[in-house]
C-alpha cells in the first residue's frame, strides 16, 4: 500500500475544533485521527487581504 499526504486546512485552530463538535467523544478520535504523526503548520499575523485593501502592500 502506498503512503500519500492528504493536506487540509483550516481557519480554526484545532484547540477550538471542541467547541465546534458538541460530543467531546467524537471530537477526541476525530482529532486523534487528524493530528496524530501530523505536520502543523499555524500562522499568526494580519490577513494578506486585508493588507491589500489597506493600501499596506502598495
Amino acid at each position: 500500500m502506498k503512503k500519500t499526504s492528504c493536506p487540509i486546512r483550516g481557519q480554526i485552530p484545532a484547540t477550538d475544533w471542541y467547541k465546534l463538535i458538541s460530543n467531546p467523544t467524537v471530537a477526541d478520535a476525530l482529532l486523534d485521527r487528524l493530528l496524530h504523526n501530523s505536520h502543523r503548520v499555524e500562522l499568526a499575523g494580519e490577513s494578506m487581504r486585508k493588507l491589500d485593501q489597506s493600501d499596506h502592500l502598495a
